[in-house]
């Protein structure tokens, strides 16, 4: 059976992978933000703000683990076709011209990576909120998803999922693929 290979993307605090907890739960095959674990385990090694400290050895890391999810697609045991990422190798591009860095390279590599339907989840206030690893703060949210946004208008459509409950929000997703196909 063919997989597709979908995002769901945007800005920090979005609901992004409570959306993808939610699509495992009904069965569908999904990756988990590999951002975290990087996170996490630079935490223990006394780094804070990881990606901010050491942006091009962090996004590297990062690209490592997305490249590797992005390969491992049909070693899910997903009975379902579509498999859900949470977030996409374009979004370390994104992060890294928001930050101002060098992405010449980056923009080459990124572009050898393409995924079938691209959901984008715009900043949300209401649900917002810092965590452990996630320490933008909302304004910081907003800033980055409006570069992830126009990197992956570059190369994707862009599906944007409405801000509404996550039942509803999941509702959509689903019927937005069924009639991607």
């Amino acid at each position: 059976m063919k997989k597709k290979r979908i995002v769901i993307s945007g800005g920090p605090g979005a609901g992004k992978t409570t959306l993808v907890n939610g699509l495992n739960k009904l069965g569908y095959g999904t990756f988990d933000e590999y951002s975290r674990t990087l996170i996490e385990k630079a935490k223990i090694e006394g780094k804070n703000r990881y990606f901010l400290s050491d942006p091009y050895v962090f996004s590297e890391a990062l690209f490592t683990g997305r490249k590797k999810q992005y390969e491992d697609l049909y070693k899910l045991n997903a009975k379902l076709p579509y498999v859900f990422f949470d977030r996409g190798i374009h979004d370390i591009y994104a992060y890294l011209k928001a930050i101002g860095k060098d992405t010449k390279s980056w923009e080459k590599r990124v572009s050898e990576f393409q995924y079938d339907l691209v959901f984008l989840l715009s900043p949300w206030k209401d649900i917002y909120e810092e965590d452990e690893q996630r320490t933008e703060s909302f304004e910081e949210a907003a800033h980055y998803f409006s570069f992830i946004e126009a990197v992956y208008k570059q190369s994707h459509k862009i599906v944007y999922v409405p801000q509404d409950t996550v039942a509803s929000r999941i509702s959509f997703i689903e019927d937005k693929v069924r009639l991607h196909g």
